[in-house]
């Protein structure tokens, strides 16, 4: 069947409208307010003729789900495209636009969620209202869903909440398309399109390292009082070096890069995928945060709190640690590993919670993996797909978890200056990129609910 006409700039356009509203919709988190979020989804898609449901997991608190049914099933499952509701909170100064503006200008779209996630959420949106319209037979299912609570933790009222409470209206799903990986263009591959696709990440485990002792006044300082011991703790630390590990997903994208580099590229990149190579090369990637935290647990301190008054000694002093583990790494043994680096029974760690359990990455020789890969090929002739781990957490791993693969994918191709806008100043997303990630999602869709030969 041949592919139908569609007026892609009239795409772009309508991509970019529905766009600023939803950037329009304030959803930081904290507090959330997701449920005006799922709102406006419900209602764009009704004016298509979409029915959506909205579920409220708590007042304010919302999540949002459509489904096109299969108009000649085989069997089988669905394909989830999932995207999140929430944003990050942002303060107005430094902005070039006001961040909940939904301003387009200069060949972009500026706010909150550009990228994260309300502009993934809406290329998702258009793709599944085109194939709505399309008059070819669907064999499967296609759900979309915007949920609540990505952004921050221990929220019981987003995916995990949905698994729990609905998981019908989740699919449920033979595969997830997610937030995570994205395209870009490097100086070493000529100009190619690299386009990543997220299906390991990294598991957040938030430690807080609380020390006592002794209190007093300012004036008779005390060797052991909290705050001494809870910087002789952090400066330990900082000392401590975590081993280096090659998970399977980051030895696949070297593979995958040797081959298409020249040299000396390629034989980095094939050194690369060997321990041995990895120890020798550890102090040059400890100078490389990004490239350290693909074979190694990482250790941030993010937050100090000790005393009230200038002239008193407190009892106690606290610090907050962003752990991000390795998946294979064990987190108990990661905890007593931290506790003999620390080694001061004063000093204890905190969980807030069980830690994370191990994940198995999404398989990359998979279905929607492989329609992915196919379309971006025939988008940007020449790309190279690797399959990646994601040094962040995202909600894929609520669905890795239960063993139903998910793949992050965001179909745009974002240098680094745009890809700094997430979670900062000026995030912006350009307009091509809508009608580019439209166009990928929607002849994905195509390409995997049309009937097998």
């Amino acid at each position: 069947m041949a592919e139908p006409v569609i007026d892609w700039p009239g795409v772009r356009d309508a991509t970019a409208q529905l766009l600023s509203g939803y950037v329009q919709v304030d959803t930081s988190n904290p507090p959330g307010n997701e449920l005006a979020g799922a709102r406006y989804v419900a209602d764009w898609l009704a004016v298509r003729g979409i029915p959506a449901q909205i579920f409220e997991a708590a007042p304010g608190r919302g999540n949002v789900c459509a489904r096109l049914g299969a108009s000649a099933p085989d069997g089988r499952g669905a394909i989830l495209l999932l995207h999140h509701l929430d944003v990050v909170p942002a303060e107005p100064d430094g902005w070039s636009s006001p961040p909940f503006a939904g301003a387009v200008r200069d060949g972009y779209l500026w706010g909150r969620g550009a990228i994260d996630d309300k502009g993934h959420g809406a290329v998702q949106l258009m793709a599944f209202a085109l194939l709505a319209e399309s008059d070819a037979p669907r064999a499967r299912d296609v759900v979309l869903c915007g949920t609540a609570a990505e952004e921050t933790r221990g929220e019981d009222v987003g995916v995990d909440w949905m698994l729990a409470h609905h998981p019908d209206a989740l699919g449920p799903p033979a595969a997830v398309w997610n937030e995570g990986g994205g395209a870009t263009r490097l100086p070493p591959l000529g100009g190619r399109t690299l386009a990543g696709i997220a299906v390991s990440e990294k598991r957040g485990l938030w430690l807080t390292l609380v020390a006592e002792g002794p209190g007093g006044h300012g004036s008779q300082p005390l060797r052991d009082s909290a705050p001494l011991r809870l910087s002789r703790a952090l400066a330990r630390i900082d000392r401590f070096t975590t081993p280096i590990r090659v998970p399977a997903p980051v030895a696949e994208t070297l593979a995958r890069l040797a081959g298409a580099l020249d040299f000396p590229w390629s034989w980095l990149a094939r050194l690369a995928r060997h321990p041995s190579a990895l120890r020798l090369a550890g102090p040059w990637l400890d100078d490389v945060p990004l490239a350290s935290g693909f074979v190694r647990d990482t250790i941030a301190l993010t937050g100090m709190k000790s005393g009230f008054k200038h002239n008193v000694i407190p009892t106690r002093a606290e610090a907050t640690l962003d752990v991000r583990l390795l998946p294979e790494t064990d987190p108990t043994e990661f905890l007593a590993a931290l506790a003999s680096v620390i080694a001061d029974p004063a000093v204890r760690i905190e969980t807030g919670g069980e830690p994370p359990g191990r994940l198995e990455p999404s398989p990359w020789d998979h279905e929607l993996f492989h329609a992915m890969e196919a379309e971006v090929a025939a988008e940007w002739p020449g790309a190279l797909v690797v399959p990646v781990m994601m040094p962040a957490g995202t909600d894929s791993k609520f669905f890795r978890e239960r063993g139903i693969p998910a793949y992050g994918f965001i179909p745009a191709v974002l240098d680094a200056e745009l890809s700094r806008g997430v979670h900062g100043q000026d995030e912006r997303i350009p307009l091509e990129a809508l009608e580019t990630g439209v166009r990928v999602t929607w002849r994905t869709l195509v390409r995997l609910v049309a009937p097998e030969p």
